[in-house]
């Protein structure tokens, strides 16, 4: 029976995992206070602060936490979430905030 060729490690080459954070967040995203949370936040909100800035009417599809959970946890308090923590940007916005944050970029 043919076997699949082993994938070869080099040492020198960087492993990229995609997704990799310092701190897995799921426990919070998924929780019913936030989804209610972000749906109310974003009918309140309904355009994109970015996208606002540049000129443009795009709809907010994502609400954002202005700073990562290690900056700031308070933000994350399912017991008091606050509006003064989030902003409403567009998808495209917040990939590209997402991704400085990931990748330690301001």
């Amino acid at each position: 029976m043919p076997t699949a060729p082993k994938k070869i490690k080099r040492n020198w080459v960087k492993e990229y995992k995609p997704h990799e954070r310092i701190k897995d967040m799921r426990w919070f995203y998924n929780s019913h206070a936030w989804r209610k949370f972000s749906k109310r936040y974003k009918q309140n909100y309904p355009l994109c602060l970015k996208c606002e800035d540049e000129g443009i009417i795009t709809a907010a599809t994502v609400t954002d936490h202005i700073q990562t959970y290690e900056q700031n946890p308070a933000g994350f308090d399912l017991s008091n979430l606050q509006e003064i923590y989030m902003q409403p940007l567009c998808k495209t916005h917040h990939n590209q905030k997402s991704g400085r944050e990931a990748h330690g970029k301001k």
